[in-house]
Parts: structure tokens; sequence; C-alpha cells
């Protein structure tokens, strides 16, 4: 798990069409699977992880690995896993709108533009 949350972090920090949508806004993420706790937070644009500790974060997601790792690669949409009872989900609608956001941005293939 820490391989993936490494990844995933270093994915999202190279990704720049995430910078303007973290603005001005901090976010943390805890993400749970079997006895696996970890907090990923965004501060000042940067993308950081590291194991739980005793915080309270604007988003729990929590489901097996398998399901996490669906979720953050694109194979299945956030509200999809948590309606078929894959995640569970808990936070403002608000944070939960950005995480979906994030998600979907982070697997989200460059736009190619013609000039």
């Amino acid at each position: 798990m820490q391989e993936w949350m490494t990844s995933f972090v270093d994915k999202l920090n190279h990704k720049e069409s995430l910078k303007p949508l973290f603005r001005n806004t901090s976010f943390s993420l805890a993400i749970s699977c079997q006895k696996d706790a970890y907090l990923m937070e965004v501060r000042n644009h940067h993308f950081s992880w590291r194991r739980m500790k005793e915080e309270n974060p604007d988003v729990w997601l929590m489901g097996e690995r398998e399901s996490i790792y669906s979720i953050a690669s694109g194979e299945i949409l956030l509200r999809e896993a948590k309606k078929n009872g894959l995640i569970q989900l808990d936070g403002s609608l608000r944070k939960i709108l950005l995480l979906e956001s994030l998600l979907f941005l982070c697997n989200s293939q460059p736009v190619k533009r013609i000039s």
C-alpha cells in the first residue's frame, strides 16, 4: 500500500490541471483498508501522504484495497463504488465532490490542441 500511495501522490503532483482546483484551499483524505490507514493532504498545491495518526480529515474513504485501487485508477467512479457498497465514504458533499474531481482529473488524458 505504501508503494501505491507514493506512486499516486507523485502522479497527482505532476498533473498541472489539478493546481487551479486546489488554489486557496486545503484538503485531507483518510484512506483506510484492512489495518492500514493513510492520510493524503494538499497544502500549497503540493500533495503528500503519511500514516494516519489522530487527525480529523475532510473525507474518509474506507474499503478493500482492490476497490480503492480501482477508484484511484479510474476503473470505477467514486459514486458508483459507494452506490454498489464497495466503499464507505464520509465527509461533506463539497469535499466529496472535490475528491471526485481530483480523481477524474488525475486519470484524464491531456487534450490535443489544434492550431
